[in-house]
């Protein structure tokens, strides 16, 4: 009797449920927010919690059963657009991720976060802007975003396109090029009146005389030496001497004041980066002499 009457019981509650017109709520939570699903016989209020952050495997569940996961980036690919661009100008960084489920993401440059990025790039803004430096010659920067754990890298080429002496050590009769060599980017070293080995000779001549300006040993050198039996003569020697310079000497018979005069009558000989020039007209007490250099 009592099986008989739960088996009824059980039948009624199920045909309870099934009646038309009636509406029964089901009510399941996920954490907080979201929305409400309805239909003829039922109603349902479901709410997923804030989606956000890094994961590590993008997986939440909700109170019900089931798991409800959360794609997971991949990976990142970060491009500059141009990829190329001239000296003190900019580029768009921007980004894509692939996800875990195969979906892509098109991210902005304001979506990723900006590692400091390497010169000749100098800074990358909150919007994904990337500022250059000025360059000596064409030089790629490396840079890296990152988005939900995932970090992607990728460089930016800077073409030398502007003249020497532009933005980095301003117009001051330097190339750029041999300040970076020797003393990199923005070094107050670098200044053309600087002696930093105390030689005697700063930076503006050791350039244009083709000087090492980091090395004490690299100095222009100049003696004077008699001619054995010719009285009227004087032997000048030099060193360095490059080809692609050129050298004139002169001459004036007093240090202090005066007119200094190209001297015409001359013999020249050189061997190696040392040049030898006689004066065959070496007359009178006194003579100075030096060597004018000109630099390409």
């Amino acid at each position: 009797m009592n099986s008989s009457h739960h088996g009824l019981s059980w039948f009624l509650w199920l045909l309870f449920l099934t009646l038309p017109g009636l509406a029964v709520q089901m009510t399941g939570s996920f954490d907080s927010g979201g929305g409400v699903s309805t239909s003829e016989n039922f109603r349902v209020a479901a709410s997923l919690g804030p989606v956000g952050g890094n994961s590590s495997n993008g997986s939440v569940s909700n109170n019900g059963g089931g798991p409800v996961t959360q794609p997971s980036v991949k990976t990142l690919t970060v491009t500059a657009s141009p990829a190329s661009v001239s000296e003190c100008s900019t580029s768009q960084l921007s980004g894509v991720a692939t996800m875990d489920d195969a979906t892509v993401a098109m991210l902005t440059g304001a979506d990723l976060n900006w590692d400091a990025p390497s010169s000749p790039i100098v800074s990358i803004n909150s919007n994904g802007m990337a500022t250059v430096a000025a360059v000596y010659q064409n030089t790629a920067g490396n840079f890296s975003g990152w988005y939900l754990g995932a970090v992607g890298s990728n460089s930016l080429l800077v073409q030398d396109t502007l003249p020497d002496n532009y933005g980095i050590y301003d117009s001051d009769g330097i190339a750029d090029s041999w300040q970076i060599q020797f003393f990199g980017l923005d070094n107050p070293n670098a200044a053309p009146s600087v002696d930093v080995t105390g030689t005697g000779q700063n930076n503006l001549f050791k350039y244009v005389a083709g000087l090492d300006p980091t090395n004490a040993a690299s100095v222009f050198r100049l003696r004077v030496e008699s001619v054995v039996g010719q009285s009227n003569q004087k032997r000048l020697i030099f060193t360095p001497r490059w080809d692609e310079r050129t050298y004139t000497p002169m001459f004036r018979t007093n240090l202090v004041s005066g007119t200094w005069i190209t001297l015409t009558d001359t013999n020249v000989t050189d061997n190696g980066t040392e040049r030898t020039l006689i004066d065959t007209n070496a007359t009178g007490n006194t003579r100075f002499y030096r060597i004018q250099i000109n630099s390409p």
